[in-house]
């Protein structure tokens, strides 16, 4: 099956698989219709948010089968590091000058000729519709589930810890205003 689907239809096939209806406020499709043969699509756009990871760095996706739309909503134009675990691959960004490579605030990446999503076609005037259009869809998804971003930044939850956007390593942990107990 090569369609799209997101972690969030997992819950409502597993609700058709035992005979129960799904909540009412349950999200996503039951990819059921996909496994018979009975469709080739159950969405037309999958969605993604992030908001802390190692660091808070808030961004949301759009994914159509055409498009993908990634827009970041903090100011910071370079990498977060610590949300990356270490590894080998870390260290050869890091030795290859990561760090210091500027990240962009919108991403738009056509997946039929760019699949890997090497090429930003956010800031290209030949993709200006396309790009309005994913904005759009976004938008209207944020609206729909009442994201907490739309209010301002997300307060970091009580008692949790998160690095500061300069570390490099995501057990650097700090909060943003005071070092946690036990660290040296």
């Amino acid at each position: 099956v090569d369609a799209l689907v997101s972690h969030i239809d997992i819950y409502p096939t597993v609700c058709e698989l035992a005979g129960i209806d799904p909540p009412f406020w349950l999200q996503g499709e039951s990819l059921l219709p996909l496994i018979r043969g009975e469709a080739e699509e159950v969405n037309d756009a999958v969605f993604s948010e992030v908001n802390y990871h190692g660091s808070y760095e808030p961004m949301r996706c759009v994914r159509t089968k055409r498009w993908s739309y990634i827009r970041r909503f903090h100011p910071r134009k370079k990498p977060f590091l610590a949300n990356c675990d270490a590894g080998y691959t870390k260290s050869l960004l890091l030795e290859s000058g990561w760090k210091d490579r500027p990240v962009q605030a919108e991403e738009l990446y056509d997946l039929v000729f760019d699949p890997n999503e090497a090429c930003n076609l956010a800031e290209d005037p030949a993709h200006k519709q396309a790009l309005e259009e994913m904005r759009n869809r976004l938008d209207a998804w944020m609206k729909e589930t009442d994201d907490p971003l739309l209010a301002g930044e997300i307060p970091l939850p009580d008692e949790a810890y998160v690095s500061r956007p300069d570390d490099t390593d995501p057990f650097d942990i700090w909060t943003y205003t005071q070092r946690p107990k036990g660290l040296a």
